[in-house]
């Protein structure tokens, strides 16, 4: 689920960014941590250095999940949306005014950051539309499919997010996610490999549940 495939961090290590560079200051964070609340939010700009942040917005008790940042990804908190630690880990943070000044003078942060929003607002859409039209079943089957695209070795699905962190991202319950996991274990359609990784063995099968969910 990681948002853009540039690491900013490298980047920001190139002589020509060595101005940018100075512009943030480091800030540690630990496990749940709040770090970016919509009402209170300064307009700060950061950058992940380590570990992993969850980006969501909540409505009356339920939760949705637009993204998973970690290390290299860029964010604003001016977006409106809650943004909580993950794991223990640090942040390169600047204030907006200071990023935008400049961000003017390197073309790799401006791409960077506009992948990012592109990204926030491409998951906001498939949230909505699964919501909507689809089950359980499959919103996971589509997700599958989705991060296995991704895989250059065939499809194969490595999720970097636990169990309750994928049932967030998919709006449903940690025992339904891992019920539905198990359910398509046993009728072949993936194969667990190790700790958060899965082969897809059935292609078509997925398929047919990311159209039409319900029963496996």
């Amino acid at each position: 689920m990681k948002i853009s495939t540039m690491s900013l961090l490298e980047e920001l290590e190139r002589p020509e960014y060595a101005s940018m560079k100075k512009a943030f200051r480091r800030r540690r964070y630990v496990k749940n941590e709040t770090i970016a609340f919509p009402e209170d939010s300064p307009n700060e700009v950061f950058v992940v250095a380590e570990g992993r942040l969850r980006v969501f917005r909540a409505y009356e008790e339920k939760e949705f999940t637009f993204a998973v940042l970690e290390t290299g990804d860029i964010y604003s908190s001016h977006t409106g949306a809650h943004v909580v630690a993950l794991t223990d880990g640090a942040l390169l943070v600047t204030d907006v005014g200071t990023f935008h000044r400049e961000m003017m003078q390197a073309p790799a942060v401006t791409q960077a950051m506009v992948r990012v929003l592109g990204g926030l607002l491409k998951n906001a859409f498939q949230i909505i539309d699964s919501l909507v039209f689809s089950d359980s079943t499959a919103r996971l089957a589509a997700f599958l499919l989705s991060e296995a695209r991704n895989e250059p070795q065939g499809p194969v699905v490595r999720l970097a997010v636990t169990i309750e962190e994928l049932a967030l991202h998919l709006g449903m319950s940690r025992q339904t996610a891992s019920t539905l996991l198990a359910d398509m274990g046993r009728s072949g359609i993936i194969q667990k490999l190790g700790r958060g990784v899965y082969r897809i063995e059935d292609t078509p099968r997925l398929e047919e549940l990311a159209r039409q969910g319900k029963r496996i």
